[in-house]
């Protein structure tokens, strides 16, 4: 059986698209390598949810101390493009773990890997009061009518995601959980009503990207015909996975979501 509420076609969230001026309420250091910035602001009562795994795009300052300039026009994304370039905000894509309009907060969960991006060094440095724009939400989770089991896999990247996503399950399905991250110390507890089983992979320092643990687990799994497996993660590892879902597990393409979060040697706006 599908989740009740998420069996669709296509991202949802589409009607709700708007900007957010935000600033930060607080930060929380959620495992060594994970920070929770937590964002407040009066344009929240207007946050509509629209999936277990609702992505927005951050709009982060263009330079440190710099002004974050938030378009009102319509199309966004060409006021955001018509900007000059040192007002234009850099922006990241992200997953909100968890939303409170009637507190007029929301989460959202960043990996900190030193000054190599612009979103990691933000983090690691931002504090209370530092403004910051948020433009969304839409979600991608949209299982069959007919699934009768649950293949979720991603990276630490994906951990937000795939929070919301068992979350959202039923009580009675099977839900297969496979994430990989650097050490124990980064594995996070997963709730669910599903049946759930979770297999922590663990790269011991390996740099992120670089194995295919993810790959390998998911080949030594049985698969359902009738599973819907969703993948994120970095770029290359996804699209190995999807070819192995697709190609030899013999799962259509309407049973598997896939999504490069990131690629490794590449920035976002690459």
């Amino acid at each position: 059986m599908a989740a009740p509420g998420v069996a669709r076609r296509g991202p949802a969230g589409r009607d709700s698209l708007r900007p957010y001026r935000l600033t930060v309420a607080r930060t929380t250091r959620v495992t060594p390598h994970m920070l929770r910035v937590t964002l407040t602001g009066p344009d929240l009562v207007h946050y509509t949810e629209v999936g277990p795994e609702p992505r927005c795009k951050v709009l982060l300052p263009p330079a440190p101390g710099a002004e974050v300039v938030v378009p009102d026009s319509v199309p966004f994304w060409d006021a955001l493009a018509a900007l000059p370039e040192s007002l234009r905000p850099i922006v990241r894509t992200y997953t909100v773990r968890a939303a409170r309009p009637a507190e007029q907060e929301i989460d959202i969960d960043f990996v900190l890997h030193g000054d190599t991006g612009p979103a990691s060094r933000w983090a690691a440095s931002t504090k209370p009061g530092d403004a910051v724009g948020l433009y969304g939400c839409l979600s991608s989770f949209a299982p069959p009518a007919d699934t009768a089991a649950y293949l979720v896999v991603g990276d630490e990247t994906a951990l937000p995601a795939i929070t919301g996503i068992v979350a959202s399950l039923p009580a009675g399905v099977a839900a297969r959980v496979i994430v990989e991250v650097d050490s124990a110390d980064e594995e996070q507890p997963l709730e669910s009503a599903a049946d759930l089983s979770v297999t922590w992979l663990h790269r011991g320092g390996a740099e992120p990207g670089t194995g295919t643990g993810l790959l390998d687990a998911v080949r030594a799994e049985p698969v359902d015909q009738r599973a819907y497996a969703w993948v994120a993660g970095e770029s290359a590892a996804v699209q190995a996975i999807r070819a192995l879902l697709v190609l030899e597990r013999d799962l259509t393409k309407q049973r598997v979501y896939f999504s490069g979060y990131w690629r490794r040697g590449h920035a976002e706006d690459d």
